[in-house]
């Protein structure tokens, strides 16, 4: 990855993770964007300190749009699986779970053979990928838990305990240029959904993978985030990029459901309370004095998986699944 990163400098990321276990009662989970940012963060903060993270994919690509080849007549991006995640024993949400089993995650697998996010936060850190100076442009879609599960295998300490300390550390590890696409969406007329519906409105179509797997999902998330510029960002001036007057630059650092100037400064007054010690390590937020609702532990995991299938149409994930391979990152 260190040889390709010399001239592809935009770099997506996707994560799959173990759901929303932890909500405020009384607040449907398609509703939970709608909280104000601070109180979203706090939701969000509160389910990853409390989950792992499955999977992990990174897509890079130079200013053409163009995948790294490494000289082949392939184009590659990366698929991380982690140990961490064990799926008869951690918190999680079943619907999650079983979407993602369908999409053809083996847990098994990975809780044998996977990586573990210790071991790749290490090499990550040597990347040469992060760090407040990154000459690189990262791009999420709706990325907050994303950036999020990041974040936390790489500090190995819970998260910020508010979203003013969370963006600056979100600054320090990605530099500035952090674009989400969900965030920057809202700018354009007629674009509202998720990735496949952006994906199909800007005719992009998923070249290999299925969704709900870390790898596909980051590669669909990097070709529309360059397509979506070619379309609505031609405008430029001294300034910059813009688009109906909204600057380019004015998106950067900007994470949907956590934008620090749409009610961050209001007053914390409508029952928040400090989060408390919960057991087995995890943490639970209680809000407006009715708590949050846990979602019940999945009991037992399905047999019959599969491995995930290589990717088609010449694109290949690789799967750095043996601890002794995570190495490559940094070759």
């Amino acid at each position: 990855m260190k040889a390709a990163l010399r001239s592809h400098r935009t770099v997506s990321i996707d994560t799959e993770f173990p759901g929303v276990v932890y909500r405020p009662a009384n607040v449907d989970g398609h509703d939970l964007g709608k909280l104000p940012p601070n109180w979203n963060y706090q939701v969000i903060r509160d389910n990853v300190n409390s989950t792992n993270i499955i999977q992990l994919g990174l897509a890079l690509c130079d200013d053409k749009g163009c995948l790294p080849d490494f000289g082949t007549k392939s184009q590659y991006v990366w698929e991380f699986n982690f140990k961490d995640f064990d799926v008869y024993n951690d918190l999680q949400n079943p619907e999650s779970i079983e979407l993602l089993e369908r999409q053809g995650i083996d847990f098994d697998k990975n809780l044998k053979e996977g990586i573990d996010s210790a071991d790749f936060a290490a090499l990550m850190l040597k990347s040469g990928l992060l760090g407040n100076h990154s000459a690189f442009t990262w791009v999420t879609f709706h990325g907050a838990y994303d950036i999020a599960h990041l974040m936390k295998i790489l500090i190995r300490r819970p998260l910020p305990y508010d979203l003013a300390g969370f963006m600056i550390m979100v600054q320090s590890i990605f530099g500035k240029r952090l674009f989400d696409l969900k965030h920057m969406m809202k700018f354009c007329d007629g674009l509202y959904g998720g990735l496949e519906k952006l994906a199909n409105a800007l005719g992009v179509q998923r070249l290999a993978g299925k969704s709900h797997q870390a790898g596909s999902d980051t590669l669909l998330t990097l070709q529309t985030f360059k397509k979506f510029l070619d379309v609505y960002f031609k405008e430029q001036n001294n300034g910059g990029l813009r688009h109906n007057g909204h600057l380019l630059t004015r998106m950067q650092c900007v994470l949907h459901g956590l934008e620090l100037n749409n009610g961050f400064h209001q007053s914390n007054n409508a029952g928040l309370k400090i989060i408390i010690p919960f057991s087995h390590g995890f943490h639970r937020l209680n809000l407006y004095s009715a708590g949050l609702k846990v979602i019940n532990l999945r009991q037992l995991n399905s047999a019959g998986l599969k491995m995930i299938n290589p990717f088609s149409h010449g694109f290949h994930v690789i799967n750095l699944n043996l601890c002794r391979q995570v190495s490559a990152i940094c070759n």
